[in-house]
């Protein structure tokens, strides 16, 4: 489609061209046409057929190009009939006014080189039909000799042919004016500001043409307000020249917009009647549509990859409590056990032959049943440090409440309601305020520290505070770095504050991790 109007537009620039050379000479060789008729004439037929080429070479899928050039060509077309020869004389009349359906045809297509709607072709086939037609009876009542199919020389008939095509002239102007006024009117800010020149040229030379033409010629009106039609038609080209090069800047900032707006608004630009539809601005759309497409993709990707992430930690820290449980227990059931066993069989050794055997064994005996004591409560205090019992089966804040009790410094504990949270989340909360409360025991130099516990919304804060030395770093491969691992594990964040007045230690843990 592309090539076959590339074919079709060269056609009409190369056929415009002779074209305008020969009307040219033909006026300037009648003698009846004041210079500057001429020199307005002429230029408004090149202006169009350079605008022409323009636009199709900026816009090859739009037809406007095509419309553009056709409106010079059928200018020179008209002036064919001051030509001397029969033939070309003939053909000339039926086209003494072709320019005028084709300027309402480019009219009311511009932009987008189609017309819209069924009241806008209604209008523009009226005007073929009626400058057509009328040319055609008038070749037909003609009294001029070089008209070679006149089948009357009436010059009554003629009048009234040509009465009869003003008339219809005058009408298909002020459709084509209010068609306008209807679009500008309808139209947004961009539709506007693309129109503009376009627009006010054709209002301007539609009323004085039109006025000037239901005046008559005899009418002293007539004159001036014709030549200011045939002024402004000059500038015509120009202005469908500068919607041209005024597209370019659209498109730009049509796909700055593209860029800032969601696929819902990437649709409707795509689809607005505003833009022109051609190769480069539909290129320009695609790939610029595709970077917010490929990003939108590659957001989706990384949130979907570091919800991922944050579950597999999750799943390691769950993990991890679930280990702590397993050693807990096997230390309790296993080892812890059979210490027991050594200890009591020891004493009933101790209890039976302790007098048989010296002095020197049974001092022997004792120091390793109270070793192996020393060993047991060790292992108590190593299988507690893993996961308190009181955890499992009461929970976070009796917990806590058991810790502060056993810990030889003063806590002040602030819980507020406090349900039976996930098994992680509980485990979590408890590591961080024993790893806190042990700093502040061996570093701080406090003999005080604040502990607060809630739960806000849908998220867990718990909060240490002391008035020590501080000096707290959660780098350098302190509990606290471990510490701050598992709270983000789940989602969270472990924040700690510390200078000369004190060390604030502060975990945000979701609920629902």
């Amino acid at each position: 489609m592309q090539h076959a109007r590339t074919l079709a537009t060269t056609g009409l620039l190369a056929a415009g061209f002779a074209l305008g050379v020969t009307a040219l000479t033909l006026k300037a060789a009648d003698g009846g046409h004041p210079a500057l008729d001429i020199a307005l004439s002429t230029t408004t037929g090149f202006l169009f057929l350079l605008a022409g080429a323009v636009a199709h070479v900026r816009r090859p899928a739009n037809p406007i190009g095509v419309l553009i050039a056709l409106a010079g060509v059928a200018l020179f077309l008209e002036d064919l009939q001051f030509t001397r020869n029969p033939v070309l004389y003939t053909i000339a009349v039926p086209l003494r006014a072709a320019s005028s359906p084709v300027i309402a045809h480019l009219v009311l297509a511009f932009p987008h080189g189609r017309l819209r709607s069924r009241w806008e072709r209604l209008l523009v086939a009226a005007a073929y039909l009626v400058v057509l037609g009328s040319g055609g009876v008038g070749l037909l009542v003609n009294a001029d000799p070089r008209d070679l199919l006149a089948v009357s020389s009436g010059t009554a008939a003629a009048a009234v042919a040509d009465r009869v095509l003003d008339l219809a002239a005058t009408a298909i102007s002020a459709g084509v004016v209010v068609a306008l006024l209807y679009r500008w009117l309808s139209g947004r800010l961009p539709q506007r500001r693309l129109l503009s020149p376009v627009i006010v040229i054709a209002l301007s030379g539609a009323l004085a043409s039109g006025a000037g033409t239901a005046l008559g010629a005899g009418h002293p009106l007539s004159a001036p307000l014709l030549q200011a039609y045939r002024i402004l038609f000059c500038l015509w080209p120009l202005a469908f020249l500068v919607g041209v090069l005024r597209a370019r800047v659209g498109n730009a900032e049509m796909i700055r917009l593209l860029l800032e707006r969601d696929g819902t608004g990437l649709a409707a630009l795509v689809q607005d009647d505003e833009v022109w539809k051609d190769s480069r601005s539909i290129d320009a759309l695609n790939a610029a549509a595709g970077l917010v497409l490929d990003n939108q993709r590659l957001t989706a990707e990384l949130e979907q990859r570091l919800a991922e992430v944050r579950a597999s930690r999750a799943r390691l820290v769950a993990a991890g409590d679930e280990e702590r449980r397993r050693i807990e227990r096997d230390l309790h059931d296993g080892a812890q056990q059979r210490l027991v066993s050594v200890v009591l069989l020891l004493r009933m050794a101790g209890r039976r032959h302790g007098a048989e055997l010296p002095p020197e064994v049974r001092a022997l005996l004792a120091g390793t049943v109270e070793e192996l004591q020393t060993a047991i409560t060790e292992l108590r205090e190593l299988a507690r440090g893993i996961r308190p019992a009181i955890l499992t089966e009461a929970g976070l804040v009796p917990a806590v409440r058991s810790l502060a009790d056993r810990i030889p410094m003063e806590v002040a504990l602030s819980v507020g309601t406090v349900p039976r949270l996930d098994a992680a989340v509980e485990a979590t909360a408890y590591f961080v305020t024993s790893e806190a409360l042990t700093n502040a025991l061996k570093h701080a130099q406090t003999d005080r520290a604040d502990v607060r516990i809630a739960v806000d919304g849908a998220r867990l804060r718990v909060e240490v505070t002391d008035r020590g030395a501080g000096g707290a770093s959660v780098e350098g491969g302190s509990g606290l770095a471990g510490l701050r691992d598992r709270v983000q594990a789940l989602g969270g964040e472990l924040d700690v504050t510390s200078g000369p007045g004190g060390t604030t230690v502060r975990a945000v843990i979701p609920l629902g991790s």
